[in-house]
């Protein structure tokens, strides 16, 4: 089953997608076969970074702007241990409200 995420949010946000330990499709992988970032911005071209966090190390794996009306999807070796790490993301933008959407 699909996750949603609304992230509206000033200057740097941290947002947990996905906590350890939260059991997907019943099992020990992060199941996951898409991720989408749409950003909603009417004027706002976000920096987005997607990451694994195990607590004492990040692992990127995305990092990009968004242009205004414009979706990142990812679907490419996106499976991950979720006993051991969190998925994260981290919007940024200098001034203005950024709204992104995240779809997993």
């Amino acid at each position: 089953m699909a996750q949603y995420k609304n992230i509206s949010a000033s200057g740097t946000t941290h947002t947990t997608l996905i906590a350890k330990a939260n059991k997907l499709d019943g099992g020990r992988l992060g199941g996951i076969k898409k991720i989408t970032v749409a950003n909603s911005s009417s004027t706002i071209e976000p920096i987005i970074i997607l990451f694994l966090d195990d607590g004492t190390n990040e692992y990127t794996f995305a990092r990009t702007s968004i242009p205004v009306g414009a979706t990142l999807v990812l679907e490419d070796n996106l499976s991950f241990d979720i006993s051991r790490y969190d998925l994260k993301i981290t919007t940024y933008h200098a001034s203005g409200t950024v709204n992104v959407t995240v779809i997993i």
